[in-house]
């Protein structure tokens, strides 16, 4: 199912989006929903990275928030320069997690 949304944007903004949209060939309404998925892929890493730095998730159960590979995860968190927060406990949380799939 689909809505329709409207939204006010700035000038600049749009002369933006259009430019964007002709450089990739694409309709405005198309790059538009390409954004907002992107912008949400990244506010899902950023809310899982946030749970990890407090210590409320394990890296496995970041990386299922994030929707993405542990390994990604991990490198995530690297680039980001948070400390991996790694226990025996978190191990065995992860095996679980594990042989529950």
């Amino acid at each position: 199912m689909t809505e329709t949304i409207s939204l006010r944007l700035p000038e600049q903004t749009l002369e933006k989006l259009d430019e964007l949209a002709e450089r990739e060939r694409k309709d405005r309404s198309t790059l538009i929903r390409e954004l907002l998925d992107r912008g949400i892929r990244l506010k899902d890493v950023d809310h899982a990275v946030e749970l990890y730095r407090q210590g409320q998730v394990s890296g496995w159960r970041a990386a299922q928030v994030a929707g993405i590979s542990l390994w990604s995860f991990y490198n995530i968190l690297e680039e980001k320069k948070v400390l991996f927060q790694y226990s025996e406990h978190d191990l065995e949380r992860d095996l679980e997690a594990l042989r529950e799939e």
